[in-house]
């Protein structure tokens, strides 16, 4: 029987990477591979919509077809999570295969990032080491940064513990890295790029999916180990790994790897050991909150992004706006609470303005006519109203275009709508009852 390999990789807002990826890939094979390879991509989104999946399939579906021994099967899935939908891509090609396939021992599966260049040497050495391995059940290659340096947190001869104190304050993973150049057994491997037997995944059931992002790889390690398998590490074998691939902001990177280094350790350490990590990771967060939203070049990147998606829509004829307009339209009751807002915004300013020429200064700011509060101000400061007025709809409005916008929550969009007018009826209510108040003075 032929020995299979399957390649599952996870792209999210990386498509360029990834093309790279299966390129460099493809060309490193030899004309006639011994190995047939599957390639189970999946594409990633926040939302799916039309223009995401023409783009799937235009630039990936049509342009990589059976290449040298390679099949490729794309997916596109709504993110759900990084073990999620590994798990999911796994599943949809379990499917293919049906149920009269049995995984042999010597069947690999094979997890890697969009942002590596892997080559076909590399592979084959790697598959080598496996076959004439029986014994490792899962192994990691040595991932290193384009300069050629090997990442001392893609490995560790422990597991994670409170234990390594400098390692946390240096804001590591824990890592205690080997200093041979030979397949070593560590405790856990990255997932970056990761080898596991298929009966050895099908065994544990996969990934761990109460892991959104981080230490999914660190966990199927631990479990690994718990049912008397073997993780090795080959520092020997190499992956060229470039960092921070997708769009995601180091800040909220900091945030998923730090609930999730929370949940590893409510698993699996003691409860104190799991307070005091949750204790020490706050100032890390607000640091990396400070750092993320304070920095120019987040809000330049931001400017960027929003110059091509409005280019994108000219383009294809504004479908956001339409699908907006639609929701607008479709929804009950929308429209009426944000017609019936503008037509309180704008009498509170013909009365504002009303107000202006018809009293004169000092005027009484009267608060609460129950507990005498009562003081003095000047005639323009009843445009206070109007102003406070505009900006609490342009909030409620904002809001309400989010929940649109997401599609998910359209629903939603009418709670700030409904609050909106509440709050210009109030506002109304009090102008009219401050003026009334001055008049009868």
């Amino acid at each position: 029987m032929e020995q299979k390999i399957i390649i599952v990789v996870v792209n999210f807002g990386t498509p360029d990477l990834l093309k790279e990826l299966l390129d460099n890939f493809i060309a490193s094979l030899p004309r006639f591979p011994r190995l047939r390879i599957d390639w189970v991509v999946m594409d990633a989104q926040k939302k799916l919509n039309p223009p995401n999946s023409i783009y799937w399939e235009t630039d990936f579906k049509q342009n990589y077809k059976n290449k040298k021994r390679n099949f490729f099967h794309f997916f596109q899935v709504e993110n759900q999570g990084f073990a999620r939908n590994v798990n999911l891509g796994y599943m949809l090609f379990r499917r293919k295969l049906g149920n009269d396939y049995k995984p042999d021992p010597s069947d690999l599966l094979m997890l890697v990032n969009p942002d590596t260049s892997l080559f076909w040497p590399t592979l084959e050495k790697a598959i080598h080491f496996m076959n004439f391995t029986s014994q490792a059940m899962v192994a990691g290659l040595a991932l290193v940064s384009p300069k050629g340096e090997r990442e001392k947190w893609g490995h560790s001869v422990t597991f994670p513990s409170l234990k390594s104190f400098k390692l946390l304050l240096k804001g590591k993973r824990f890592s205690e890295p080997i200093s041979t150049n030979e397949p070593t057994p560590v405790a856990w491997v990255s997932g970056g790029a990761m080898l596991i037997r298929i009966f050895w995944w099908e065994k544990l059931k996969g990934l761990s999916e109460s892991y959104y992002f981080y230490f999914e790889d660190v966990d199927f390690c631990r479990r690994t180990h718990m049912h008397s398998g073997k993780v090795y590490f080959l520092p020997n074998i190499t992956i060229n790994h470039r960092r921070g691939g997708s769009p995601i902001s180091i800040y909220r990177r900091k945030q998923y790897f730090y609930a999730s280094e929370a949940h590893y350790f409510y698993t699996y350490r003691n409860p104190s050991e799991y307070f005091i990590l949750k204790f020490i990771r706050i100032p890390f967060l607000v640091y990396y909150f400070f750092r993320c939203y304070f920095a120019p070049s987040f809000w330049i990147n931001k400017i960027n992004k929003t110059q091509n998606i409005l280019i994108c829509e000219k383009k294809e004829g504004f479908p956001q706006v339409c699908l907006f307009w639609e929701s607008f339209w479709k929804l009950r009751h929308l429209k009426e609470f944000w017609a019936f807002s503008f037509l309180l915004m704008f009498s509170i300013i013909v009365i504002a303005v009303w107000g202006n020429f018809q009293l004169s200064s000092p005027i009484v700011l009267h608060y609460n006519a129950y507990l005498g509060i009562d003081a003095y101000g000047e005639i323009y400061q009843l445009y206070a109203f109007p102003f406070i007025s505009f900006f609490v709809a342009l909030f409620n409005f904002t809001l309400g275009t989010v929940f649109l916008f997401s599609q998910r929550y359209a629903a939603f969009s009418i709670l700030p709508a409904g609050a909106n007018m509440a709050f210009q009826t109030t506002i109304l209510i009090a102008l009219v009852n401050l003026i009334l108040v001055n008049r009868a003075i």
